[in-house]
């Protein structure tokens, strides 16, 4: 998972894998909050929509939907899920977790947090 390249190494591991495969989402997230935010909806001066930002957002969602093609053959295994029942039974509330990460991981501000992108994505 080598942020260099925009995860070119990942991405291309990921794309040459044989299916099934159940891809990192929060990298397509990613690109898609950079088309929509790096890209005007409209062509500037005008009120043409911009079909390049909305094929940009197309071929990434494309390329999530062929990872739901393929059939999982997946079986039940009963000792490993009451082992994942027992400890899911001891997990902390969502919001006292939320609370903890806050405290380990302040939030950034919105301008702080797209400089840091776009450094981790190698796009200087």
């Amino acid at each position: 998972m080598d942020t260099a390249s925009n995860f070119s190494r990942y991405r291309e591991a990921l794309r040459t894998s044989p299916p099934p495969s159940v891809p990192f989402l929060g990298l397509y997230l990613t690109d898609l909050t950079f088309i929509e935010d790096g890209n005007p909806s409209f062509l500037k001066g005008s009120n043409l929509i911009n079909f390049d930002k909305r094929t940009k957002v197309a071929t990434v969602i494309q390329e999530i939907k062929q990872y739901q093609v393929s059939q999982y053959c997946l079986q039940d295994v009963p000792l490993i899920q009451d082992s994942l029942l027992v400890k899911f039974k001891n997990v902390q509330s969502i919001d006292s977790l939320y609370d903890q990460s806050l405290k380990i991981e302040p939030r950034e501000s919105t301008d702080d947090n797209v400089l840091r992108l776009i450094h981790e994505n190698g796009m200087h």
